[in-house]
């Protein structure tokens, strides 16, 4: 694989069609190698001249407004994105997978719905503006989902309320995916994925061996 594959969150274009890996958190800022950034997806989509982009997700989220960013990023690209929940599709990772035009969920899939936490310290009117402004991202975010579902907004508040999991023919019924598709354990998808762990452990066991010195007298 190219070098770039040895990331969690990477693009790779083909003759006719980009692929875009979304396998680790979802953050504000890229510190670790398996995280994914709204700066580091706009620089790699940006670049990308293809009809069709194939995003393939497995993240359990992370910064809302991160995700909001990777979904509007995608969303407003002139290709056709196709998004596909390869594992665990949860929280802002969500957003990501509603910017596809056409969203499969994998057989053995999870998907996870709730309100936008957030974190105050203060007196008693700076944890109730903390609450209010957690209780309008939730609003903000509750559009993509109208917007892509079909949803009401009453039923995807309902959800999130709920700390609500979905399986994929939940994730379908509730028109989050469009499809389901059968993971037989070889997808490309899956293949990669294996190949991306498997690049970047050789790599950090590399590393660690250079940055070992040799014991006296070997």
């Amino acid at each position: 694989m190219e070098e770039q594959s040895k990331k969690f969150y990477c693009v790779q274009q083909m003759d006719e069609r980009a692929e875009l890996y979304i396998f680790g958190d979802i953050v504000e800022e890229k510190w670790l190698e398996e995280e994914a950034s709204p700066t580091s997806n706009m620089q790699a989509i940006k670049g990308v001249d293809k009809p069709l982009i194939d995003v393939y997700i497995d993240s359990y989220g992370g910064s809302v407004s991160a995700g909001w960013a990777i979904y509007n990023e995608l969303k407003n690209h002139p290709a056709k994105i196709r998004t596909y929940g390869t594992g665990f599709v949860a929280s802002a990772a969500l957003y990501p997978f509603l910017a596809g035009d056409e969203r499969y969920a994998s057989n053995v899939s999870a998907y996870f719905l709730h309100e936008v936490q957030t974190s105050a310290w203060g007196n008693s009117g700076a944890l109730r503006a903390a609450a209010e402004d957690a209780d309008k991202f939730t609003e903000i975010g509750v559009n993509a989902f109208t917007e892509r579902t079909g949803m009401s907004k009453e039923t995807v508040l309902q959800l999130m309320q709920a700390e609500t999991w979905l399986t994929p023919e939940e994730a379908l019924s509730y028109g989050i995916a469009t499809a389901i598709v059968q993971d037989k354990g070889s997808g490309i998808s899956q293949s990669v994925k294996r190949e991306i762990l498997k690049t970047l452990l050789i790599s950090q066991r590399e590393e660690k061996k250079i940055e070992e010195p040799e014991e006296a007298g070997k």
